[in-house]
C-alpha cells in the first residue's frame, strides 16, 4: 500500500496541474556518496566578447551527475570516470568534472 497512487485534486475543476503521484515519487533520498558537477566555460574575448563562466551543481547521486555531465558535453552516452572532460564551444572550451561532495552532517 506504500506505493498506492494518490490523486492530487484541484479545487473542483480539471486542470493540467492535476497529477497522480505515488508514495515513491513524493520522497527521494540519495544514499551513499554524492557528487557535484563543476563546469568551466572559457572564451577568447577577442573572438566572442563573452566572459568566462563557472557553475557547480547541487550534490546528487553519481548516476544523476554523469547524466548531467553528458548533457553539458552534448555526449551520446555518459562519460567514463570523473573527468575532466572537454568540449569545444564557439570561441572557447567547456570543462566538466565530477567532484565528491562533502558529507552532510545531520543534527
Amino acid at each position: 500500500m506504500a506505493d498506492a497512487p494518490c490523486v492530487v485534486a484541484c479545487a473542483g475543476h480539471a486542470c493540467d496541474a492535476c497529477a497522480t503521484v505515488t508514495a515513491s515519487d513524493q520522497l527521494s533520498l540519495t544514499l551513499g556518496p554524492t557528487y557535484t558537477v563543476e563546469v568551466q566555460d572559457r572564451f577568447s574575448p577577442g573572438l566572442t566578447g563573452r566572459g568566462d563562466r563557472d557553475y557547480a551543481s547541487p550534490p546528487q547521486s553519481r548516476d544523476d551527475a554523469l547524466t548531467l555531465a553528458a548533457l553539458l558535453l552534448d555526449a551520446g552516452r555518459e562519460p567514463e570516470g570523473d573527468g575532466p572532460w572537454h568540449r569545444a564551444l564557439a570561441g572557447g572550451r567547456r570543462t566538466v568534472r565530477l567532484v565528491p561532495a562533502p558529507a552532510e552532517r545531520v543534527a
